[in-house]
């Protein structure tokens, strides 16, 4: 997809109003990729419908759907971790890697944080609002799904982690209803599991919040709340950092809803912890 080549051939059949909007996209084209759709429609001094109505012009259902099409066009053919690493050792020294890689994780913090701060609230009342929430990941993403399942149970009780140990995920997604939340986290390549879990959560109505990596996964393409990482590594392996910091926003956001008594049930879980031996107090 050829994002500009298409606003500049429909440009002289726009409205004037639409033409602001378009030439405000030609100027700003990476901001389609990155920021809401709402973000931009404040930056270009435009209502969020003119760029509704902009995307339906140029062919689109809706603006998700132009920016869904504009990511998956950004991306090359997926490479494998092997071709990666050699690409990895072909092209840094030893010296240079360390530099490379924290530079590169500045940035993918950076676009993660332009991404989400109109999402986040969203996904804070959808998790608020469950009667369960089921938090699931697997492989890589589970090292963010675990995060939030040990730190959101400090404060909450309602949170189920399935971790399809013994392969045992039917024994939590039988009991999903329509009153439960699933967070899902996954990013390309998606695991087959948490889209067996996405399916079934979508089949009796529950509540979805999707962290992932594009606009375009299939969890962000039925999820009633999206929130985007970016999964940029200057090493051969994706990046799960941006995942880590998107989680404990979200988690800092649910403790600062849940007031005095998310204070109250944290104190009581790190008083247990301590007094259980779990936690080893310094001298």
């Amino acid at each position: 997809m050829d994002l500009r080549k298409l606003i500049i051939d429909h440009y002289p059949t726009l409205t004037p109003e639409l033409q602001r909007a378009a030439a405000f996209v030609l100027e700003n084209i990476n901001d389609v990729a990155l920021i809401s759709m709402r973000t931009i429609a404040h930056n270009a001094d435009l209502k969020p419908a003119t760029l509704s109505r902009l995307a339906k012009k140029l062919g689109y259902e809706g603006w998700e759907a132009l920016k869904a099409e504009f990511i998956y066009s950004l991306k090359l053919t997926r490479s494998s971790y092997a071709s990666r690493a050699v690409r990895l050792q072909q092209n840094l020294q030893q010296e240079s890697a360390y530099d490379a890689v924290f530079s590169t994780l500045s940035h993918s913090l950076e676009d993660t944080q332009s991404l989400n701060q109109d999402s986040l609230q969203r996904a804070v009342t959808l998790l608020d609002n469950a009667q369960q929430v089921y938090v699931c990941g697997f492989r890589a993403s589970f090292s963010i799904a675990w995060s939030i399942y040990y730190v959101y149970r400090l404060f909450q009780q309602r949170v189920t982690l399935i971790d399809n140990l013994a392969n045992s995920q039917q024994i939590f997604t039988r009991e999903l209803t329509d009153q439960d939340s699933v967070l899902l986290v996954s990013f390309s390549p998606y695991s087959r599991e948490t889209l067996q879990i996405l399916e079934t959560a979508q089949q009796v109505g529950a509540k979805i919040v999707a962290i992932t990596d594009s606009p375009s996964s299939p969890l962000a393409q039925v999820a009633d709340c999206t929130l985007l990482f970016s999964i940029d590594s200057a090493s051969f392996f994706p990046s799960v950092v941006s995942g880590m910091a998107i989680a404990e926003a979200l988690l800092a956001s649910l403790v600062a809803k849940h007031g005095e008594p998310a204070v109250q049930s944290i104190e009581k879980s790190e008083k247990y912890l301590f007094e259980s031996g779990s936690y080893i107090a310094n001298r």
